[in-house]
């Protein structure tokens, strides 16, 4: 089944943010730059701006998480056991939101959707159309930070989600305001788990018909809120240990590929995985977060329970310990451990891989098992990283963010927003033209860079391929022996080494080690929008 490349095409125009709003002629801290020229500013910067202007004082953070996996959907049997849902073939289970039915054990009366012969079904993101929810492995969750430095309050929100839109992001917003939660900016990631439920429209039943459900939209939306306000409840003073961990290096010439693989030329990897630490001053856990670049998918296509892949592992391991009771078991850090997903784009998976797993033990299938293995090993790396961070010395916070508009030039999209698969505004063009270079929809969304001591947390609306993040073209990110040379042309902005593509050898990787980590995520600010109003901007 094809991925759709959405998020990619929601990232490529990206590329070129800088100049495209102008503002007053302030300097970025602030200041009257004392030019006559209009220079680009940021919408809002902290320390600096009203409601924000001190970051003096203790480093503070709070965490919380709370489930955001659906309560009303119903089953069904795949009686071709092709994971599609086929209303002539396949049968659904018309039994309401809690999916018994009478006869059933604990059967407690008919409930919502019952009986009414119409399949309220969960459609499940990621792949192809018609994949329809039969169950729920484990939870989904919204997991939320909030950090506070003097009069700067920013909030992390991470969902277990495929992807969530602009207008999503600025609903969750407005429903932090709404609650009187004292935030400045509220940032929301999703994790982009390929066995979620579909909350961008184009995994529903069919290619005409959306897959999301606004019941549950809301749900998350509310819920979000609500770990965002738990969150900053909960603010203390912390500590901050940061660091990053080669995920390659501990494998040999496997490398990269005991835990994940690029499946696109050309091949590039981010082997780094970051970790960030806050502990209360008395050394209690409050959040670890963990950042690593690879598609929650796992289980594959053919999965049709509800799960966030090796996500839920890599967090459970990591709050809870990996292999508890055997020879290599290591005690987990408590507090709440929230999943930031990297450069995914281009493209990071698990598929086709084979895991080896902390005790040794080979896992090649698309399965659960598979899952577990790959989060004990991202987790067991994670904690070492933990273990080996130091301490940041007087850790301080910052925020730049500014909303932009990017073109949809793919036409492929451009008619999914038409037909209403989107359900997201469209500005700045002619509804009743035809769409060409000169009459092309954009879309609002937006990017933030938050520094918090020494690391650097970028957020991409879309999902990021890491030759733009990091570089690879030439072929020094490969990170393994396993993967073949690509057979893709290097683009002629990059010169490829002697010792290169051209002459069909690897160079050895060059930048393995610990450092600092930078941070960029799959869906960040990006979200099916709550109205299907096509408006463009005004003259």
């Amino acid at each position: 089944m094809s991925r759709s490349p959405l998020l990619p095409l929601l990232l490529i125009p990206v590329l070129g943010l800088t100049g495209c709003t102008n503002k007053p002629t302030d300097s970025d801290d602030g200041s009257d730059s004392g030019t006559s020229t209009a220079a680009w500013r940021p919408d809002l910067v902290c320390p600096g701006d009203p409601g924000c202007e001190s970051g003096q004082g203790d480093l503070m953070a709070g965490a919380a998480a709370l489930p955001i996996t659906p309560t009303c959907f119903e089953t069904w049997q795949d009686v071709n056991d092709d994971a599609t849902y086929t209303s002539s073939t396949d049968v659904f289970l018309d039994c309401g939101c809690d999916q018994l039915c009478k006869g059933d054990k604990g059967w407690p009366g008919a409930d919502e959707g019952e009986g009414d012969g119409v399949f309220q079904a969960v459609w499940i993101a990621g792949f192809g159309e018609a994949r329809a929810a039969a169950g729920v492995h484990d939870d989904l969750w919204a997991r939320a930070v909030v950090f506070r430095q003097g009069d700067v309050t920013v909030a992390l929100v991470a969902l277990d989600l495929v992807g969530w839109f602009y207008d999503d992001t600025v609903a969750i917003r407005e429903a932090v305001a709404a609650s009187g939660v004292d935030v400045d900016h509220v940032i929301v990631d999703a994790t982009h788990v390929h066995e979620g439920p579909d909350t961008m429209g184009q995994w529903g039943p069919d290619l005409t018909h959306p897959g999301t459900d606004r019941a549950y939209m809301d749900q998350v939306v509310a819920t979000a809120a609500s770990a965002v306000s738990q969150a900053a409840a909960a603010l203390q003073p912390v500590t901050l240990r940061a660091g990053s961990i080669d995920t390659a290096a501990p494998f040999g010439d496997k490398g990269t590929r005991n835990t994940v693989r690029d499946s696109r030329d050309p091949v590039a990897i981010d082997e780094q995985l970051g970790v960030a630490q806050l502990d209360s001053l008395d050394g209690q856990p409050v959040a670890t977060l963990v950042n690593w670049s690879n598609h929650p998918e796992t289980t594959d296509s053919d999965n049709l329970q509800l799960t966030s892949d090796y996500v839920h592992y890599v967090r459970t391991y990591v709050e809870d310990g990996v292999d508890q009771g055997t020879a290599t078991a290591r005690p987990g850090l408590g507090g709440t451990c929230i999943f930031i997903n990297g450069t995914v784009g281009g493209l990071m998976t698990p598929l086709g891989i084979t895991v080896t797993d902390p005790d040794g033990v080979d896992w090649k299938g698309n399965n659960f098992e598979k899952a577990d293995a790959l989060g004990r090993v991202i987790a067991d790396l994670a904690l070492t990283a933990v273990d080996e961070a130091p301490v940041a010395k007087q850790p301080t916070l910052s925020l730049r963010s500014a909303e932009l508009m990017i073109p949809v030039e793919n036409y492929v999209f451009q008619a999914l927003f038409l037909i209403g698969l989107f359900d997201r505004a469209l500005y700045n063009y002619d509804p009743e033209a035809n769409i060409d270079e000169d009459n092309t929809p954009e879309i609002l969304t937006g990017m933030d860079v938050l520094q918090l001591g020494p690391i650097t947390m970028i957020t991409v609306p879309g999902e990021l391929a890491p030759e733009v993040a990091i570089g690879g073209y030439d072929g020094s990110r490969v990170n393994t022996t396993e993967d073949e040379l690509p057979t893709t042309r290097i683009p002629p902005i990059w010169r490829p080494p002697r010792r290169g593509p051209t002459s069909r050898t690897w160079p050895a990787p060059s930048t393995r080690g610990s450092s600092a980590w930078a941070m960029t995520r799959s869906a960040t600010c990006c979200r099916p929008t709550t109205t299907s109003s096509v408006t463009p901007r005004p003259t």
